[in-house]
């Protein structure tokens, strides 16, 4: 090799060695600094589930077998509800009559006012259409049929 070669070959090499060097540390830091992020948000999620395993396990020991315990007084209030349905289905019918009972009354008795009977009845506000009463007509009193609460509910 010639003398003025032997100069520029180590410069080239020397230009060549800095892209062969790596700074290690700083890339590894970062590739660190990331892995160590998501291991923190592993650990939390991990945190997350633990707490919803407690919980569910907590509600299949506490209140599963509490539900089950009460499955009969369930039952108990589903009949009562029904037996109260059925009490306010005859309040209505007996109501429904006692309304065309106060509108003969009036027709006998020539009154055209029936606000007595609005005020007994508060669902009479709902009705869309009026009956046609009969003025000419006496009715049949008949007594009316007296329900008791104790007919539908056991007395406690």
């Amino acid at each position: 090799m010639s003398s003025q070669t032997g100069p520029m070959v180590e410069e080239l090499a020397k230009d060549y060695a800095n892209y062969l060097k790596l700074d290690l540390s700083s890339r590894t830091k970062n590739f660190l600094n990331m892995i160590e992020d998501v291991m923190m948000r592993l650990e939390e999620f991990q945190s997350i589930i633990e707490m919803v395993r407690s919980e569910s396990s907590q509600c299949m020991e506490e209140h599963v077998p509490r539900l089950r315990d009460m499955q009969q007084e369930i039952v108990d209030l589903g009949k009562r509800m029904d037996a109260l349905e059925h009490v306010i289905a005859m309040v209505n019918v007996n109501l429904t009559t006692l309304e065309a009972a106060v509108d003969n009354a009036e027709a006998e008795l020539g009154i055209s006012d029936s606000r007595l009977f609005g005020i007994l009845n508060p669902l009479s506000f709902f009705k869309k259409t009026q009956e046609p009463v009969l003025p000419n007509r006496l009715p049949i009193y008949e007594p009316p049929t007296i329900y008791r609460t104790s007919d539908y509910f056991k007395s406690e």
